[in-house]
């Protein structure tokens, strides 16, 4: 193509066509500028393209990710919502001097007091996204604005939850190491909402026989002022996590809904 253009111009000048040969020349190069601009439009579109993939794969990742965290906030929100209910029990008896619980009953409620909950953070796909700098070519701004607020919040979560800890290892345990714990049978951990099998350790520790006589003062610790005061507190701990534990989840169903809407 080059070489037929150069021989259209040497066979003009030849024949002293100067008029014509320049605008011949000037629409040569009209050509090459709109060939360049049909170029850079095709490598934009493709550039474009690559990007809308990059962008799609990255919300799909997301999406999984979330379909994750709301299988934990499920777990989480059972768990705290039978810790509430188990504290309920236990606070009715102690404010009720004329009912008893029953060693083993005694020992159902209060053992998954002593379970605490762990919080998950599935943000994989954000952090990599966001450490690389991929973000910065991405469209959706304002859906990354709310994914981002969405993983900071975590904390909140790592907090709750980080405070009932602190509250069961000072306040619970020692409380309860007050007492033998030969109350243990192999159904004392029938109510215990874990996320791993807890009954084969139930199963061993009521394996192992006791032969002291030793009999544990359940009734006495359900009356005592620190008792009732480690229920009251361990249930206003339970409640704000729960809270935002809701919260969160609805934060969560949200954001599905805008990724699905983006796809």
């Amino acid at each position: 193509m080059i070489k037929l253009f150069r021989n259209i111009r040497q066979n003009l000048l030849a024949q002293g066509k100067t008029t014509r040969y320049f605008k011949y020349a000037i629409g040569e190069i009209i050509l090459v500028v709109i060939g360049i601009l049909i170029a850079l439009q095709i490598n934009n579109w493709n550039e474009e393209r690559k990007e809308k993939i990059v962008e799609k794969n990255f919300f799909e990742n997301v999406r999984i990710d979330l379909e994750k965290d709301e299988e934990k906030l499920k777990y989480y929100h059972k768990f705290y919502t039978k810790r509430i209910e188990y504290l309920d029990t236990l606070l009715t008896y102690v404010r009720n001097p004329n009912i008893t619980m029953g060693i083993e009953k005694f020992g159902m409620y209060v053992e998954p007091l002593f379970y605490a909950s762990d919080p998950t953070n599935n943000n994989t796909t954000f952090e990599s996204a966001k450490t690389s700098g991929t973000f910065n070519n991405f469209k959706e701004k304002e859906l990354l604005k709310e994914l981002s607020q969405y993983y900071a919040d975590f904390t909140l979560i790592d907090k709750a939850f980080s405070s009932v800890v602190r509250f069961i290892e000072n306040q619970f345990e020692p409380l309860m190491y007050t007492l033998p714990e030969n109350y243990m049978t192999a159904q004392t951990g029938i109510l215990v909402v874990n996320e791993g099998d807890v009954q084969d350790f139930y199963k061993k520790i009521a394996s192992i026989k006791d032969y002291r006589n030793i009999k544990a003062d359940y009734e006495g610790l359900l009356r005592t002022p620190i008792m009732e005061n480690y229920l009251i507190g361990d249930m206003g701990r339970s409640f704000g996590a729960l809270g935002i534990i809701t919260v969160r989840q609805d934060l969560l169903e949200q954001l599905k809904v805008k990724i699905e809407q983006y796809d």
